[in-house]
């Protein structure tokens, strides 16, 4: 079956419940992503984007600015869930896993080995699999192609402020990794990667992933785009602000989709709607009241949600200690 016939049976058997999405319920679960436009700027902290530190790839500039790929899934600047998952990489495979946190009086410790505790996909991405034509084309070093990348533990270890604080300026985005979920022991990272030509895409517009929308590079697994809404346990209550998805590099939370109001009661009540870009600033943060070690306090905060850049675009702390392995995941 050609690609774009395939991709248009699954989306209409999804719109016929065939493929079967999560349940809404208590938490957002969207249908599309909205994703950057061609040309729009990673040097420096705005909305709808992420602000990449200066780097090079074996000597030549990054690319400054973002380019809209033109897979199947995407319609001008949206990108389409359905679509994507109908190409998702298969395979439910679990693997050991290991994950802790430790707090001190000033510093929160995550540590484990980098393997979530859910079934991820099956990494390398099989050669008879519907996402394999978008891996492959893909060079990286030490492999044939991107596709050949497995999944494999590695020391993931992040120290932060337990109570971090909010700096005069941002700070841009020097590694991939950027945080760590607690939920589920595995790290997310920034949604800035690099085509076949060196041009710089958003991975959720450019690549499909597993069940739980995570791949690996340089053999570690780690989230993207959507995942907040796949394979979490604790996605929320309906009415209630979102639970903590993440803590960032820079030891603030990232938390889901829904926002709060004075102590945690829900911004909108019973019609609350999912946070917009619109009202986060350009790192994709803001302040408000979220449940922070057991008590409720006001204090900045990142969200996920569905408009680009997802999670986080830059810093408003100073980012921690990564372990060496992660430090050196950047271009």
């Amino acid at each position: 079956m050609k690609l774009k016939t395939f991709v248009a049976a699954a989306a209409a058997a999804a719109l016929a419940g065939l493929i079967v999405l999560p349940s809404a319920g208590a938490h957002f679960v969207p249908m599309t992503l909205t994703t950057p436009s061609t040309g729009t700027s990673i040097n420096a902290p705005a909305k709808n984007t992420t602000d990449f530190c200066s780097r090079t790839i074996e000597g030549i500039p990054f690319p400054s600015k973002l380019k809209n790929p033109s897979t199947p899934w995407v319609f001008g600047n949206t990108v389409n869930i359905a679509d994507v998952e109908a190409v998702k990489v298969p395979g439910a495979v679990k693997m050991k896993h290991n994950f802790s946190i430790r707090k001190t009086a000033t510093t929160r410790i995550l540590k484990g080995n980098g393997i979530p505790n859910h079934a991820i996909g099956e990494y390398p991405v099989p050669s008879d699999s519907a996402a394999y034509q978008y891996y492959k084309v893909l060079p990286v070093q030490g492999y044939a192609n991107a596709a050949e990348i497995p999944v494999d533990p590695y020391d993931m270890s992040l120290t932060v402020p337990r109570n971090p604080q909010v700096q005069s300026k941002p700070t841009c985005v020097g590694s991939l990794a950027i945080g760590i979920s607690p939920q589920t022991g595995s790290a997310i990272h920034t949604e800035i990667a690099v085509d076949s030509d060196l041009t710089a895409v958003s991975p959720s517009a450019a690549l499909p992933y597993d069940l739980c929308w995570g791949h690996p590079y340089a053999t570690q697994y780690h989230y993207h785009g959507y995942s907040w809404t796949q394979c979490l346990p604790n996605q929320g209550k309906a009415g209630e602000p979102s639970p903590l998805y993440a803590y960032a590099a820079d030891g603030f939370g990232i938390y889901g989709p829904y926002a709060e109001g004075k102590r945690g009661s829900a911004v909108t009540g019973s019609t609350q709607k999912p946070i917009t870009n619109a009202q986060l600033d350009v790192c994709h943060g803001h302040t408000g009241w979220i449940k922070w070690d057991g008590k409720w306090k006001n204090m900045y905060h990142y969200h996920v949600n569905n408009e680009y850049p997802y999670s986080l675009g830059c810093f408003r702390g100073k980012v921690g200690k990564l372990s060496k392995v992660m430090q050196e995941l950047g271009y």
